[in-house]
């Protein structure tokens, strides 16, 4: 019985996870956001969409305060709580300064239930462009594995 309620779990999770189609990808450190959307599109593993009130879910490397309020006042909750005044575009971050190291975290978010659907950690090396696109596939592989595609 045990194993049963396991194993419904699993699939329930699953089934939330394989219902991402398209993904809004945020701005991220030395520009690895245009890196992962690159390796993302190319290998068919989801579709990027510019608009994030389109997206199933929200590519971040970073669950911090900046982004949960650029996430309620994207995706407001029912709750008629107010909303925080942060910017409405992550991508207008500026992730330039020496500061903007890379962390290796990163989530997929479902933005309508705030549930992190998918995570993963993958440290880069250095900064280069070879080695931010070795990441992004790594990381493309591991998403598509995880959606069950081939």
């Amino acid at each position: 019985m045990l194993m049963l309620s396991c194993y419904a779990l699993f699939c329930a999770d699953f089934r939330v996870l394989s219902r991402v189609h398209t993904v809004y990808v945020v701005g991220m450190s030395n520009g690895f956001d245009q890196y992962l959307s690159n390796r993302l599109s190319s290998t068919g593993v989801v579709w990027i969409v510019l608009d994030p009130a389109r997206a199933d879910a929200i590519f971040t490397d970073r669950l911090d305060e900046t982004f949960w309020s650029w996430l309620n006042a994207r995706y407001p909750l029912q709750s008629k709580a107010p909303l925080p005044t942060h910017g409405d575009d992550l991508r207008a971050r500026d992730f330039s300064g020496s500061n903007s190291r890379i962390r290796g975290n990163l989530f997929l978010v479902d933005p309508k239930s705030r549930l992190v659907l998918w995570s993963c950690y993958d440290q880069a090396k250095n900064t280069s462009a070879d080695e931010l696109d070795h990441v992004a596939m790594r990381v493309t592989k591991r998403l598509k594995v995880s959606l069950g595609k081939k």
